[in-house]
């Protein structure tokens, strides 16, 4: 009796032993299989989308190459803008700003006070906390504001981002420096985006522009004038854009040649690197004002030795929607500005204080009266 009972036993505990060795089985199999999953899914093109009905999804191929679903314009109401210079399209694009909830806080920094209260009067009103340092955001943050849409910059800003469930465009096009081809590039994607249409786009504004460009220096025989691109000066650092960098495209269009192109994109450079150079213009991005180098009143720094200094060529960068040092909607307008400072018998102030005035009058329907825009071209004041 013992013996049978025994030989139940062992019965019984084999097809136990034989069950869960099967479930052991089947469950790294299956683990094998989520891991295949999950590799395969992130070998895909990358395709960010929030729980969008199937009937109203559209989808889009942003400038990083990456395919995004989104919902019809109509469904997106809060938007979040990463990248600086790339908010001013959506100012110059969209019917209602109050749909921007969220930006970059350089977007303001960079923009005239004034320009921004007559496009985006909720400005100070927007959420730029989420920004850890200009560059990286607070993905928590991000996500307190309920986004329907998120614009970044490449591939550093993404990190964090593209787990939140929400579509995030890349506004990015990878090794493009010229601005003309970016800035057209953010316009036709972001009238894509919020299925605006106009009679006035940023590719036609440029056709106008490069056209007006050339005709003016078509004129000009004399020796091509050398200029500085000065992305900053601070803190006694002084910061040049020198070849491959979006200095070669504004300086090609406004008749200039580049003093720094033998140094590789942005670089930072020596008072004594400066005077060796001797440009005959420098065009001063941000950090230090055009007006405190021209009073040489920056400390370790004398820029009483340069041509630029003599002539009283030395010049802040217009700011409007946006600086115009960067793609933006005012790009068109840089080139013939830097042609009215560097040759101001083909295209003078006034007339090119006209232009502008035209331009943003066309492209806004806003009316800029004459004494706002001489305080735009008379530059920056320093900050205390």
């Amino acid at each position: 009796m013992k013996k049978m009972i025994l030989a139940v036993l062992c019965i019984l505990l084999a097809a136990s032993l034989i069950g869960c060795g099967k479930s052991q089985a089947e469950t790294a199999q299956a683990e094998t299989a989520q891991a295949e999953t999950v590799q395969a899914e992130t070998e895909k093109p990358e395709a960010t989308s929030a729980e969008i009905p199937s009937d109203e999804a559209r989808t889009i191929t942003d400038l990083g190459g990456n395919v995004i679903k989104l919902p019809p314009a109509s469904a997106i109401n809060r938007v979040v803008v990463m990248n600086p210079p790339s908010i001013s399209m959506l100012l110059s694009i969209l019917p209602d700003t109050k749909k921007i909830i969220g930006a970059n806080a350089n977007a303001f920094e960079r923009a005239n006070p004034e320009i921004l209260e007559k496009m985006f009067p909720e400005w100070q009103n927007v959420e730029t906390g989420f920004m850890i340092d200009g560059f990286v955001a607070n993905t928590e943050e991000i996500l307190k504001l309920e986004p329907d849409l998120v614009f970044y910059y490449g591939n550093m800003q993404k990190p964090g981002i593209e787990n939140l469930g929400i579509p995030i465009v890349d506004m990015m096009i990878k090794g493009e420096n010229n601005p003309e081809k970016v800035s057209v590039a953010w316009d036709n994607l972001m009238r894509e985006i919020f299925e605006v249409e106009a009679s006035t786009t940023l590719a036609k504004e440029w056709e106008m522009s490069n056209d007006k460009a050339q005709k003016a220096l078509s004129t000009y025989e004399g020796e091509a004038k050398s200029a500085i691109y000065l992305l900053s000066n601070m803190g006694g650092v002084i910061t040049v854009f020198g070849s491959g960098t979006y200095a070669d495209t504004w300086f090609e269009k406004g008749g200039l040649v580049n003093a720094a192109s033998d140094v590789k994109g942005q670089s930072e450079v020596s008072m004594e690197q400066m005077h060796e150079w001797d440009p005959d213009y420098i065009f001063v991005f941000k950090g230090t004002p055009a007006s405190v180098m021209l009073a040489n009143q920056v400390k370790g720094q004398d820029w009483s030795l340069l041509s630029a200094y003599e002539h009283e060529a030395i010049f802040d960068i217009p700011q409007t929607i946006f600086s115009w040092g960067a793609p933006c909607s005012d790009s068109p307008l840089m080139p013939l500005w830097l042609i009215s400072k560097s040759h101001p018998d083909l295209l003078d102030e006034d007339e090119f204080s006209k232009l502008f005035k035209a331009y943003y009058e066309r492209v806004y329907d806003i009316e800029l009266d004459d004494e706002f825009i001489q305080s735009i071209l008379n530059g920056r004041e320093e900050t205390k």
